[in-house]
């Protein structure tokens, strides 16, 4: 998630600043913290974040990609935050502060682009429904109510702004804050959102079928998080993890399997992904595989904790990309610098801390074997099994 490079932090209440000098361009990121939303409003908002990068009050498309130098704005939604982000070069970061402005507060979600990103959301994978296996397609969705939700959600008490690159430290911080001043939408309507939850997806036209074995979530600041997340390494980071062992080497029943973080409101919850062709036997093989795999956690031994840990140490600190946290929603952050500029945001807008992975990872050098078994035992035991079924 991180590499090995010269830089310094500033962090304030809505802005974080990553300055990296000797990158070539500058990432600009605005996150958006999520409030609580059922299955319904979050596909909605799938759709508003792909039609937000097409055009502003301010920027027509062509306009944006003047200013971005052709790289194209992108907006992404995870079940916690909604991200939107653009490169410019170090001398345009003001035009590339003055376009993000336009974008969280004067989207204005034609319908023209509406419906062509209802098309682009109806399309997908079964790895995507298999972690946004109740996020049911909307085909139509009106500008109406679409501008609604936007105003509703991206609103400046739920906004942070990560600014990472080769920047003047606290020249963006200046700036945005000036633009923020005369952003007031007003106290925030109550009692809106819809959190009702959705059926599952109907998967009968995939050839996968996926087997999720969901955990209970874990909070950021629980004092085990580091033992937790260090567990999810053991068990499916690798080809030496243990889900790797008994489900594709043991048994030769998957062709995909990792023990993931998913993003929740508060928190992340730990899932144990298996894809495979469709089978009758899948609620057979939940069973065989939470019990093999209860069974090689109590096997576990010192040279285990030690292949966690150096995973961990690869991920962390040298970009090797066998992250179990899913901070993306369909992957986890990479080695760029767009994705080192939104963990620096991210960790802070999730967790009120900076993120730092070098700590995150000396607590998990202090990992004792028997609290990496306990804690491994007590997210699979606490697991649910569900079948994402393909036909």
């Amino acid at each position: 998630m991180i590499a090995l490079f010269i830089c310094s932090f500033l962090a304030t209440s809505s802005v974080v600043e990553m300055v990296e000098p000797n990158a070539h361009e500058v990432s600009i990121q605005a996150l958006i913290k999520l409030p609580k939303l059922g299955a319904k409003d979050l596909a909605k908002l799938e759709i508003i974040a792909r039609a937000i990068p097409r055009q502003t009050e301010d920027y027509p498309r062509r306009e944006m990609l003047v200013v971005t130098g052709g790289q194209p704005v992108r907006c992404e939604i995870t079940p916690d935050v909604m991200r939107i982000s653009e490169f410019v070069q170090p001398d345009n970061v003001k035009a590339g502060l003055s376009l993000m402005e336009s974008l969280v507060r004067r989207a204005t979600l034609l319908q023209d682009n509406l419906d062509a990103s209802a098309l682009e959301f109806s399309r997908s994978d079964y790895w995507s429904d298999a972690l946004n296996p109740t996020i049911r397609p909307i085909v139509k969705l009106s500008h109406d109510e679409a501008q609604t939700l936007y105003n509703r959600v991206v609103r400046p008490e739920r906004l942070l702004l990560a600014v990472g690159g080769k920047i003047v430290s606290g020249e963006a911080q200046d700036n945005w804050e000036h633009r923020m001043e005369s952003w007031n939408p007003g106290p925030e309507p109550k009692g809106y959102f819809d959190i009702s939850t959705a059926h599952e997806l109907d998967r009968g036209s995939t050839s996968v079928t996926t087997l999720d074995l969901a955990g209970d979530a874990m909070l950021p600041d629980d004092a085990a998080f580091s033992t937790q997340a260090l567990a999810m390494f053991a068990l499916g980071s690798g080809k030496g993890a243990s889900l790797f062992r008994i489900v594709r080497e043991k048994h030769a029943w998957s062709y995909r399997q990792e023990a993931i973080l998913l993003p929740t409101i508060d928190g992340w919850q730990p899932h144990l992904l298996i894809a495979s062709i469709p089978s009758d036997e899948t609620a057979q093989r939940a069973d065989t595989i939470k019990a093999e795999l209860l069974d090689d956690i109590k096997s576990w031994t010192d040279a285990d904790l030690a292949r966690a840990v150096g995973m961990a140490d690869a991920v962390l600190m040298r970009g090797v990309e066998f992250s179990p946290l899913y901070v993306l929603g369909t992957s986890p952050a990479r080695n760029s610098l767009g994705d080192r500029t939104y963990m620096a945001g991210y960790w802070q807008l999730k967790t009120g801390k900076p993120w730092n992975p070098a700590g995150l990872l000396d607590s998990m050098r202090h990992v004792t074997l028997e609290d990496l078994k306990d804690h491994a035992m007590t997210i699979l035991q606490s697991s649910k099994a569900r079948i994402l079924s393909g036909g």
